[in-house]
């Protein structure tokens, strides 16, 4: 398939003075011909508003072209996106501003250009960054850059994907210096929103072992000090590979109040059964409602692919997501030391 460019330009243009120093910003998008008649979306995650997504302005795309505006006072974190399940594009929307974005649908790599904010959030890179790469450098910022502006912009883009012990420490730091700033405001909404929708899933959370006995997440919450939430199943390779870190943590820090709580995915129960007590003895909790993907856990995690791992506090608190090999018993070490 040849490459067909996503060109998007974020410009800004001072509105009537004020001491606000709001300013309209416009998103022109070019090269958009596969993409004609649809909808090009300028907005931001909100978990407030129906969809859990704010619409600032939307424009139809007509001979590949379309423009978008909205006025605003912060620089915070948006995104760009054709409706229809097109391309998706996060940036730093900023008065003042001009930005270049460049998104190559072939291979869905995205280049930007321009914006102060946006080459220290988003930098240019000759290929797609791995995730954790992708962390680690918003951390380094959010933790270290001497502008709190730009710490808190950082921190935002991370935030969107989940919280920790670390980043909500530094959203309270950047939050009483920068008060009432739109990316402080943004990050709170979905704060609550996720502590709203563990305390759901901690009221709903129930299945049954390989014994036929009931489990309920809240239980087991309250029984221990740290608890994984784990998803597997018995055709999942990467997950297989994850059992022998599983049960090195578990031996180590089981006494410590640390617990696992496995949700098998497992259509077969036959399946799930030898895998369990058969194949790999494990020895943790281990749950299965013989519905897949379409398992109510799974849908309350939002789960679409394995392995995949929370880990929880008594209270219902995630501190950690994804844990995967020696990165688990290191969490672990760091939050039931010796």
């Amino acid at each position: 398939m040849a490459k067909t460019k996503f060109a998007v330009l974020v410009g800004a243009s001072a509105c009537l003075a004020s001491s606000v120093q709001a300013a309209e910003m416009t998103v022109t998008a070019a090269g958009l011909d596969q993409h004609n008649g649809e909808l090009l979306e300028l907005g931001y995650a909100d978990p407030r508003v129906e969809g859990d997504f704010e619409v600032l302005d939307l424009a139809l795309v007509e001979n590949g072209t379309a423009t978008v505006s909205a006025d605003i006072e912060d620089p915070f974190v948006a995104e760009v996106r054709l409706i229809d399940e097109g391309p998706s594009v996060r940036a730093v929307v900023e008065p003042g501003a001009r930005l270049r974005l460049e998104l190559d649908e072939s291979n869905g790599n995205l280049e930007f250009h321009g914006g102060t904010y946006n080459e220290l959030i988003f930098p240019a890179t000759a290929a797609m960054p791995s995730e954790s790469e992708v962390d680690e450098r918003l951390k380094d910022i959010y933790l270290g850059h001497g502008d709190p502006t730009v710490r808190v912009l950082a921190l935002q883009a991370a935030w969107l994907d989940g919280d920790d012990d670390e980043q909500n420490a530094t959203f309270a730091e950047l939050g009483s210096v920068l008060g009432d700033h739109r990316a402080i405001d943004l990050m709170t909404a979905l704060r609550d929103h996720r502590r709203e929708q563990i305390a759901r899933t901690m009221k709903y959370f129930s299945a049954l072992t390989l014994e036929g006995e009931e489990v309920r997440l809240q239980d087991v919450l309250k029984q221990n000090e740290y608890t994984l939430v784990e998803f597997w199943a018995s055709w999942c390779g990467p997950c297989i590979a994850e059992i022998p870190y599983l049960k090195a943590a578990y031996a180590k820090f089981r006494d410590r109040g640390f617990e696992i709580l496995s949700v098998n995915l497992d259509e077969d129960r036959a399946a799930w059964e030898t895998a369990s007590a058969e194949k790999y003895d494990i020895p943790w909790l281990n749950v299965c409602d013989g519905e897949a993907f379409d398992s109510t856990i799974a849908k309350l995690y939002r789960v679409k692919g394995i392995p995949a791992n929370y880990l929880i506090t008594s209270d219902g608190k995630r501190v950690a997501r994804h844990l995967r090999g020696e990165s688990l018993e290191k969490k672990l070490a760091e939050l039931l030391p010796l």
